[in-house]
């Protein structure tokens, strides 16, 4: 099972853990994360448990036939259990990767690619990673990383055929009185050349910064050492150079996490030296403020002026496993204050209430009640109900109006990316719309890198959120889209948007914003110039809070 050789694993595994954080752009569900750490270790060990194709009554290592056969069952069985814990679609990818993997003893011995197949096979977790955490596969930048890891192991995979001995069944390797080929180590500095200038396409396809680049720049460093190390020709060499892998995908896969760790302490810092984000020295005590939820665990208020109350329940769907919590921040004040409804991104698939909370806090200190919705994700849930969820926000907020001293008359939403597509629908759908809300009023929108024309969006997305593609039912993305519900009746509306935008296109905005213009609705659209789409929201800040107290504040 190869256990004692962990470092096998790893070669496998780090093409899958830079999808993995690639697609969640960030830290993956830790669910998902795990999953794949399991099954990476239990395919491996089924293909080396696997019984050779040679006849015989034992395996090289000894073992019965009959009882490898048993482990490389149980292992696979145990490897598609796990895999069955995710979704349809990564599902449907890991089937073909099984039988790949589970056919390896006879590629090695018809194909010759015996220390090849495996590394070959598990590239395509590249693309069930995307499925697992999104559900959808960006193929672009998927398929990118997954050349590119391929690329990758066909290179490793030269050096140690190049310096492992001859295998009497599957053929790989060289006669050990002989030098390897050189021709191997040229193969193999060429495929890592290839194999990094395709990471640096996956790298400017996901908007990734320097430290990402620093990352390929080790890896780089490692593969210059590689082709040092083998340039006298010993044999020995060529199975450090294989080993030495181990440290190229390591340094892309640290330059992938800690580029997205620094850009989240990048933006926390932006709002905390603007004086905007929450002090490390507040200190907190008991919450004294009007927040009597008591069903929520953690109650706080700071120094600065805002009580925080968290996972507060909302909602509970009837065919939903768990209820749907809020998070609370409210200025320590008795008079009645407006209100901002704050919605999430991440491709209505991902995306958690937390990340807007910088914002929350921000709102709250400035004399606003502050929430954080979480809504029912895609696929499982299909739209309309991340609309339903935010809808059943506001009128929990306005059944609790007096209970937070908040003014039920003034109520704005902040979306970003898919949340504020959910937001700028809520605020556009008439009140006899069949998904529209009589008792929701919705008095200003802030809306940032604003997916508005579905049917011209991503399709990988639409399919996700709605079941069917939009060649199919071109009336429902229509439907679904606040750039075909604008009326002259529209609230105010604050548009925001990254001019590098690759995600979400900056035409997106721009044709919302001139359909609220023909209409006579007030909008407002703010470019912002050079950053992409996740950096669009600290740069407009300033703009949007002065857009909201314009509009709800007396």
């Amino acid at each position: 099972m190869r256990l004692h050789q962990p470092i096998g694993m790893w070669l496998l595994l780090w093409p899958v853990l830079w999808a993995l954080w690639l697609a969640a752009r960030g830290t993956p569900p830790l669910g998902v994360l795990a999953a794949f750490l399991l099954i990476t270790l239990l395919l491996r060990s089924a293909r080396y448990a696997a019984p050779e194709s040679g006849g015989r009554h034992q395996t090289a290592a000894g073992i019965p036939r009959w009882h490898a056969l048993l482990l490389f069952v149980a292992l696979s069985g145990c490897a598609l259990a796990v895999m069955g814990k995710l979704n349809r679609l990564a599902l449907w990818l890991f089937l073909p990767a099984a039988l790949m993997a589970a056919s390896s003893a006879l590629t090695g011995r018809f194909f010759g690619l015996s220390r090849s197949h495996l590394g070959i096979v598990f590239c395509i977790g590249i693309p069930m990673a995307y499925a697992a955490v999104l559900n959808a596969v960006p193929w672009a930048q998927a398929g990118a990383l997954t050349a590119a890891g391929l690329c990758w192991v066909l290179a490793y995979n030269a050096y140690s055929a190049a310096g492992a001995p001859r295998h009497a069944i599957y053929g790989a390797g060289g006669a050990v009185d002989t030098p390897p080929d050189p021709h191997a180590r040229v193969s193999a500095g060429l495929l890592q050349i290839a194999s990094l200038v395709l990471l640096a396409v996956v790298g400017v396809q996901a908007e990734r910064g320097p430290v990402f680049a620093l990352g390929l720049v080790a890896a780089a460093g490692f593969a210059w050492y590689q082709q040092r190390l083998t340039r006298n020709g010993d044999r020995a060499t060529y199975v450090k150079a294989f080993l030495n892998n181990h440290g190229f995908g390591a340094a892309i896969f640290l330059g992938i996490i800690w580029d997205y760790t620094l850009t989240g302490w990048a933006a926390t810092n932006t709002f905390n030296a603007s004086g905007l984000g929450a002090d490390a020295t507040i200190a907190d005590h008991a919450c004294t403020g009007p927040l009597p939820f008591h069903t929520a665990p953690q109650a706080t208020v700071h120094d600065y002026g805002y009580c925080a109350q968290r996972d507060v329940t909302y909602y509970t769907p009837a065919d939903w496993p768990h209820p749907m919590q809020l998070d609370l921040f409210t200025p320590q004040r008795d008079t009645a204050s407006p209100v901002v409804l704050l919605l999430h991104g991440g491709h209505w698939q991902l995306g958690r209430r937390h990340l807007m909370e910088p914002i929350a806090i921000t709102l709250a200190r400035r004399g606003y009640v502050a929430m954080t919705v979480s809504y029912r994700l895609a696929p499982a849930a299909r739209f309309p109900a991340q609309l339903q969820d935010a809808q059943q926000a506001v009128r929990w907020l306005r059944d609790h109006a007096a209970q937070l001293h908040a003014d039920p008359a003034r109520i704005g939403v902040w979306g970003f990316s898919a949340g504020a597509h959910i937001g700028a629908l809520m605020a556009l759908l008439r009140p006899d719309d069949p998904w529209g809300a009589p008792d929701v009023h919705i008095r200003a929108v802030v809306a940032g890198g604003t997916p508005t024309d579905l049917e011209h969006f991503n399709p990988a997305d639409g399919l996700a959120l709605f079941g069917v593609p939009a060649a199919r039912d071109a009336a429902l993305y229509h439907h679904a889209s606040p750039l075909y519900q604008v009326s002259p009746q529209a609230p105010p509306i604050f548009l925001f948007h990254g001019s590098e935008d690759t995600e979400v296109p900056l035409q997106q905005a721009e044709v919302l914003r001139a359909a609220l213009a023909r209409a006579g609705a007030p909008v407002e659209l703010d470019v912002v110039r050079g950053v992409g789409h996740a950096g669009a929201t600290e740069a407009a800040m300033d703009s949007a809070l002065g857009f909201l107290d314009r509009v709800l504040k007396p």
